[in-house]
C-alpha cells in the first residue's frame, strides 16, 4: 500500500483537526511559539489512536532554524516552570544547568547594587549571538579575557552624556529632514492645484469673451453612496423611439439620454439623425463643444430644447432636455477608430443624469445601450445594473426603448 502524506502547515493543523490515523509527525520548519508546534502534534494524539507516533523535526545546524530550536526548548522549561509541573521530560532537566546559571547572575547583579561582595567568581558572562548556535544566550569567558569595575566613573558618566546628546540632537535633526522631504510631495501638489486652477480661470475667461457657455454638467453635490433610495425608482422596457418620450410620458419633464464619443464629429444614422431631426441645436451644441476643447471622457453636455419639439410634441410648455454622454474616444490612427464603451464613465454620466432627473422631476428615456451588436450581453447586463442602482438611489423612472425598425 502506498504511503499517504498529508501536507500542513502547524498554524492551521493545530486548529480543528483529528489525525488518527497518523504515524509520523515530521516538522520542516520551527515555530517561535513552540506551544504551536506542541498543539499541531498532539492532533495525532486523540481518542482512537492505536499506533506510536513518531515525531521529526528537521533542523539544518548552525542556521536560524537551530536558533529557533533553542529558544523553543527554552520557552518550553520557563512554561514549566510557571506551571509547576512536577515531571519535565529529559530535554527540559537538560536546560536546568543554563537557567541555574541565570539566577547566579541575577544574584551577582543584585549584591552588587547594594554594595555587597559576593564570594569570588572568576567565570565571566556576556551575551554573544554566536552562542545560539551552541544552544544557550550565555557564553563564559576567562578572567583574563574580560574585566568588570564595580566602581562609578563620573568623567567617562559625563562624556557618555554628551555623546547621548550629540547623538539625539542628529537624530532629530534626521526626522526634521526626513519631515521635509514629505512635505515635497504635498507642495508639489499645492502648486499643481494653483497652476490647475489658474489655467481653469483663463480658460473660462477666453470661453467668456468668444461667447461660449458651456453645458457639460459638473458632477452632483450629493453623494451617491448616501442612503437615499425610494421606492419610486424603477426601470421600465418599452417599443418605439426614445428621442419622442411624450408617447410614453405625455405632459411630464423628460431627458434624452445619449452616448457620443470625444471626436466632435456628428455622426450619421441612428441616434444621430433623430437627434438631429429633434432639434438642430444638439448637433451644433456638440460640435461647439469640441471647437473650445470642452469634451472630455465622463462630461455630461446637457441641451435644453424647448423651444424645438416638433410635430410629435403635445404640449410645448413641458421642459425637455437631451444628456450627451461623452464615453468613448476617438483616435483616427486605430483600426477601429471609435472605442468601446467606458463603463466607469458610462457610471458617472448615468450619476449625473440621475441627479438631473430627481432635481427637475424629470424621468430619462434612453435606446437600449451596450447591446446593439449582440455579440457580448455581458456589457448590457452590467449597464442594466447601473440603470436599477441610479434609478433606485435617486427615486426616478428610467424607460429603456426597444426600436422596431420598418421592414
Amino acid at each position: 500500500m502506498d504511503a499517504f502524506v498529508f501536507m500542513i502547515s502547524t498554524r492551521a493543523g493545530g486548529v480543528g483537526l483529528n489525525l488518527v490515523a497518523a504515524d509520523t509527525v515530521i516538522f520542516y520548519e520551527q515555530d517561535w511559539n513552540p506551544q504551536v508546534d506542541k498543539q499541531a502534534l498532539q492532533r495525532a494524539h486523540r481518542i482512537g489512536q492505536i499506533n506510536r507516533v513518531l515525531s521529526i523535526s528537521l533542523v539544518t545546524g548552525h542556521t536560524v532554524e537551530e536558533v529557533i530550536m533553542r529558544r523553543a526548548e527554552r520557552k518550553l522549561q520557563l512554561s514549566q516552570y510557571v506551571v509547576g509541573e512536577d515531571v519535565m521530560d529529559r530535554e527540559g532537566k537538560e536546560m536546568a544547568g543554563a537557567e541555574a546559571e541565570l539566577n547566579a547572575m541575577a544574584e551577582r547583579v543584585i549584591a552588587l547594587r547594594h554594595k555587597q561582595h559576593p564570594d569570588k567568581d572568576d567565570r565571566k558572562f556576556e551575551i554573544h549571538p554566536m552562542d545560539l548556535l551552541n544552544g544557550g544566550d550565555l557564553m563564559e569567558r576567562s578572567p583574563a579575557s574580560i574585566t568588570f569595575d564595580p566602581g562609578f566613573d563620573e568623567a567617562s558618566y559625563l562624556s557618555w552624556v554628551e555623546k547621548f546628546k550629540e547623538a539625539s540632537q542628529a537624530h532629530d535633526n534626521s526626522i526634521l529632514e526626513l519631515g521635509n522631504r514629505r512635505n515635497l510631495p504635498e507642495e508639489k501638489h499645492l502648486k499643481a492645484e494653483a497652476s490647475r486652477r489658474k489655467a481653469e480661470e483663463e480658460k473660462l475667461s477666453k470661453w467668456e469673451a468668444l461667447g461660449y457657455h458651456s453645458l457639460s454638467f459638473k458632477d452632483p453635490m450629493c453623494p451617491t453612496d448616501t442612503d437615499i433610495t425610494s421606492d419610486s425608482g424603477s426601470v421600465h422596457f418599452v417599443y418605439g423611439d426614445c428621442t419622442h418620450p411624450s408617447k410614453v410620458c405625455p405632459s411630464e419633464p423628460t431627458i434624452i439620454f445619449s452616448c457620443v464619443d470625444n471626436s466632435g464629429n456628428w455622426g450619421h444614422g441612428g441616434m444621430f439623425d433623430a437627434l438631429a431631426k429633434l432639434s438642430a441645436s444638439i448637433p451644433s451644441a456638440y460640435q461647439r463643444a469640441s471647437e473650445f476643447g470642452d469634451l472630455h471622457l465622463g462630461d455630461l453636455h446637457l441641451i435644453e430644447i424647448n423651444e424645438d419639439h416638433g410635430e410629435h410634441s403635445k404640449d410645448i410648455n413641458v421642459p425637455q432636455w437631451v444628456a450627451l454622454a461623452v464615453v468613448q474616444s476617438y483616435n483616427p490612427r486605430r483600426k477601429v477608430p471609435r472605442s468601446n464603451i467606458s463603463i466607469p464613465d458610462l457610471e458617472l454620466c448615468l450619476s449625473k443624469a440621475s441627479f438631473l432627473g430627481r432635481q427637475n422631476s424629470a424621468s430619462i428615456h434612453m435606446p437600449r445601450i451596450g447591446y446593439q451588436d449582440k455579440s457580448d450581453r455581458s456589457e448590457w447586463y452590467t449597464v442594466e445594473r447601473l440603470l436599477r442602482k441610479y434609478a433606485a438611489i435617486y427615486g426616478i423612472k428610467i424607460f429603456v426603448y426597444y426600436f422596431q425598425r420598418s421592414p
